[in-house]
């Protein structure tokens, strides 16, 4: 590491780096019935937030895989503090899953296929 990396580091903290460089987001759409899961690039995505001091903001659109001639799209806010952890999100055309829930949800649209089958 360099110099002016150390020095860069010291005022912005340590920037996310492997696992840890991308905040995996789930949801549901409301209108397609369908989990949907994504993800923040933390390093590129993130803008800084106006209303607080040193937190980040993102706003990102999921689009839904299209599968029963469904197309549609979910709409996420996110706000993280000053070391990238998830604070607050909001969503529109859907709501939000934690992992846990997204799981429950594949397996609930897996079983549904293949009974559809």
């Amino acid at each position: 590491m360099n110099f002016f990396t150390k020095l860069l580091n010291s005022f912005k903290g340590r920037p996310p780096t492997g696992s840890d460089r991308y905040l995996a987001v789930y949801v549901f759409s409301n209108r397609c019935r369908e989990p949907v899961a994504g993800q923040i690039d933390l390093m590129n995505e993130t803008s800084l937030d106006d209303e607080s001091n040193g937190g980040y903001y993102v706003r990102k659109v999921l689009h839904t895989s299209g599968r029963d001639r469904c197309f549609g799209q979910v709409e996420i806010e996110v706000w993280l503090d000053a070391n990238k952890r998830l604070v607050r999100q909001e969503v529109q055309g859907g709501r939000w899953l934690t992992a846990e829930e997204y799981a429950v949800e594949v397996a609930n649209q897996q079983e549904k296929d293949s009974q559809d089958a």
